[in-house]
């Protein structure tokens, strides 16, 4: 048998609510993480998280660590993130036809390039980040 060394954590949950003004909702985000991170008051909350596994190495007293990576790779079902969901999409006849996810909640959105010979009445075109024409199927949060 092979030894291994192996750091576990969990996550213990701590919160501290606070009150601020501000005129946007990413101003007053900002703000609370500031004066959360500057108040005393935190508070430990019941739950814990499962126990997950942080750096794994073979060897007795091996460092798990390497490269600030764990030295071996994790499975996914192991780390704190745990598995993440599958999104599958079904394509038929040049469009998208169904789209699930399984194992978690995902966003999904779908870029067509292959938009030739369609009219603009046809798709919700529009330019991504390089200002390539596509069409957006966004199907949100799905679980």
């Amino acid at each position: 048998m092979r030894a291994y060394t192996v750091q576990c954590g969990y996550a213990a949950y701590y919160a501290n609510t606070v009150t601020v003004e501000a005129k946007t909702l990413d101003a007053a985000l900002d703000k609370a993480v500031a004066a959360a991170n500057d108040d005393p008051s935190w508070k430990a909350i019941d739950h814990c998280g499962d126990t997950f596994v942080d750096a794994v190495a073979e060897g007795v007293d091996a460092d798990p660590w390497h490269d600030f990576a764990s030295a071996l790779p994790i499975p996914n079902h192991f780390t704190e993130a745990g598995t993440p969901p599958v999104v599958t999409i079904v394509v038929k006849g040049g469009g998208v036809q169904d789209v699930s996810v399984s194992g978690g909640r995902a966003r999904v959105c779908i870029k067509d390039y292959d938009t030739e010979g369609g009219s603009d009445a046809d798709h919700d075109l529009c330019r991504d980040e390089d200002g390539a024409d596509c069409a957006l199927a966004d199907w949100g949060v799905l679980s």
